[in-house]
């Protein structure tokens, strides 16, 4: 009989596979229910650790920041002994009663540890700090079972980037003899640094003494939230000016300092209503004043006027005041415009220096006024009489009447001249030619008293060509003046682009002799190994002492001329007479960005890592660097780094 293996249905309740089957499902439930909450509190858990670990990092952050801060930002720990909670500022241990941990509460405990910031952009640090957290067994510290980190970095960037690198001047207080050196720093944020010979209250009251030898913080005037220019007097004079946005009336000019100019304490420069303040030159030796280009485009002069110099329409009349500043009047220019009237005119640039005014018009003709007496403000005409000038300005009647683009002015009240830069590069020259600046042979041409030199009241071309720089080279002594220009394209072996012509006692034309005979043809120089001169050179360099320096298209600085207090930083000092060109000895990888070599005899370099640079006479302090010895080879000025996170 077969058998056959059924399974009997019933009416009620669930077959024993049914029943397995459900109870494997609520046991997967139950389980993955248990699961799941203990991964969301896992997850919790180290949410809440690794925000722990961030604080921590954030504290190292912190600890670093303050370390650099005292230590003027230059990291004072290594990788080797970085920071810690328990350690200093140079990474060294802080002794008993210092902890290790930040946290140290039952099984949990948090550190942190930086390492030595590493260099970033120019004038930058990356600051990178690792946090940790210890999770410990209760019965045994030393036993860790879990470990958190988390490392969070920042880049702190400087505030004193500077915006300009101010040169010196110097005036006469009697024996010893010369003081007023001085050196200026303009930080990106409107801070403005000062630093060296303070008998004049340029750097501040009473109180900080006559002789600064480290930067300060200027105080700026009541009411000016930042400086946006900084500006200083050039050899005769410690006039301190600076254009400041006042947090009522906007931008506006204050001056303060010695000479005919400023005071002990800040002035404003009255202009009047709603005008601010665009532009500003500041004049020196003699001819101590300024002039400012405002919001309407219209240039105010105030200070000395005793050859008509600040162009207000009135022959020799009493110095403006700071307070009551007046207009250069182009509107009565005589000669006037090439076409149009006079009175429609504007300025787009103003130039002045001792006893002279000069402006580029909204026409690109220049306009000069002040002293005349070789014919130098180049109007067809001159006076016969030192310090008899011209009050109304007048356009300079250089042939062609090209527009013109740069104007360079010499110093001193005798043997003097102008020098216009046109559009296509070509250099006219007008007034005294005793240095041979007008690349002539002298042979007593329009000069009065009888003179063996040629004068040119109307602007002669001394040279054509590209040049996109023109600059001149001050007082050799007895009046001596040089005038140096920079071609564009030049760069084949043995040509620097670089040319000058004129007074050359210290050999600051470079071309290997100094003589008290003038250089009267363009000299081309050849210093710089197949490196062309920089163009263009930073505007502080347009009125140099003495001496010569250019900075090349690789960044290198040479320099030529007066080297008696160690100026020319190639480190040797002593000698006036340098005729030949060498490369300034700055510290290994820096590069230059800018340079002021204003003062007779110290000179100031920007370097591309924001610092600044001197070298060269220190009797005033004037080199920043905390001391008052001459420096041959340059060192850096000490100024106060403040921080700025990005």
């Amino acid at each position: 009989m077969k058998h056959m293996l059924t399974m009997q249905r019933t009416t009620s309740g669930f077959a024993l596979p049914t029943i397995l089957i459900a109870s494997v499902v609520m046991l997967i439930v139950l389980l993955s229910a248990v699961t799941a909450v203990t991964s969301s509190s896992s997850l919790l858990s180290n949410q809440y650790y690794n925000e722990l670990a961030r604080e921590a990092a954030e504290s190292g952050l912190a600890n670093a920041k303050y370390c650099l801060s005292i230590a003027n930002y230059n990291p004072s720990w290594t990788d080797a002994l970085p920071l810690k909670p328990d350690k200093d500022c140079n990474g060294a241990a802080l002794g008993a009663g210092y902890s290790q941990w930040i946290v140290n509460n039952g099984n949990i405990r948090s550190t942190f540890t930086v390492l030595r910031p590493a260099a970033a952009s120019a004038g930058s640090l990356r600051i990178v700090s690792t946090g940790t957290v210890q999770l410990v067994r209760g019965s045994n510290a030393s036993q860790v079972w879990r470990t958190y980190t988390a490392t969070t970095a920042q880049i702190s960037r400087y505030n004193d980037a500077p915006q300009i690198a101010g040169g010196a001047g110097w005036k006469t207080v009697g024996t010893p003899g010369y003081s007023g050196h001085n050196g200026y720093m303009l930080a990106s944020t409107g801070v403005l640094y000062g630093w060296g010979d303070n008998s004049g209250n340029q750097l501040g009251d009473n109180a900080l003494g006559v002789t600064v030898s480290k930067p300060i913080k200027v105080v700026l005037p009541d009411g000016v939230l930042k400086a946006r220019k900084v500006f200083n007097s050039g050899q005769g004079a410690s006039i301190l000016c600076i254009i400041g946005t006042n947090s009522t009336l906007g931008d506006q000019a204050y001056c303060r300092g010695s000479g005919g100019l400023g005071g002990a304490t800040w002035q404003r420069f009255g202009l009047s209503g709603s005008l601010t303040a665009t532009d500003m030159v500041v004049n020196g030796y003699s001819g101590d004043g300024a002039c400012v280009l405002a919001s309407d485009a219209q240039v105010y002069c105030a200070g000395t006027n005793d050859s008509g110099g600040t162009g207000n329409g009135v022959a020799n009349a009493n110095a403006p005041p700071m307070s009551a500043p007046t207009k250069f009047r182009l509107d009565l220019a005589n000669p006037g415009p090439v076409s149009g009237s006079a009175a429609s005119l504007t300025v787009k640039k103003v130039f002045s220096q001792d006893r002279h005014t000069c402006v580029i018009a909204s026409d690109d003709q220049a306009y000069c006024a002040g002293d005349n007496n070789y014919g130098q403000l180049g109007q067809g005409t001159l006076t016969t009489n030192v310090w008899i000038g011209k009050s109304i300005p007048g356009r300079a009647l250089i042939p062609g009447a090209p527009a013109v683009t740069d104007i360079r002015l010499t110093y001193h009240g005798a043997q003097e001249g102008i020098w216009f830069q046109s559009a296509v590069g070509d250099i006219y020259m007008s007034g005294h030619d005793g240095q041979g600046t007008a690349a002539d042979d002298p042979a007593n041409i329009g000069c009065p008293n009888g003179a063996l030199v040629n004068c040119y009241p109307t602007p002669r071309r001394i040279t054509g060509g590209v040049y996109s720089q023109m600059f001149s080279i001050g007082e050799q002594g007895g009046d001596k003046h040089s005038v140096c220009v920079i071609q564009d394209g030049v760069i084949a072996a043995n040509l620097s682009g670089l040319y000058c012509i004129g007074a050359n006692g210290y050999g600051q034309i470079g071309n290997s002799a100094c003589s008290s005979s003038a250089v009267t043809g363009w000299y081309g120089t050849v210093p710089m190994a197949n490196q062309r001169a920089l163009t263009p050179i930073n505007i502080e360099a347009d009125y140099q002492m003495n001496s010569l320096m250019v900075i090349t298209d690789l960044g290198d600085v040479y320099a030529a001329g007066d080297n008696t207090y160690g100026k020319l930083g190639r480190g040797t000092s002593g000698v006036a007479c340098n005729s030949t060109y060498a490369k300034v000895l700055l510290p290994a990888g820096v590069k230059a960005t800018a340079l002021a070599n204003g003062d007779e005899y110290t000179a100031f370099i920007l370097g591309d890592n924001g610092r600044v640079y001197s070298m060269g006479r220190n009797n005033n302090g004037q080199l920043g660097d905390g001391t008052t010895i001459d420096r041959s080879t340059p060192v850096e000025v000490q100024i106060p780094r403040q921080e700025t996170v990005y």
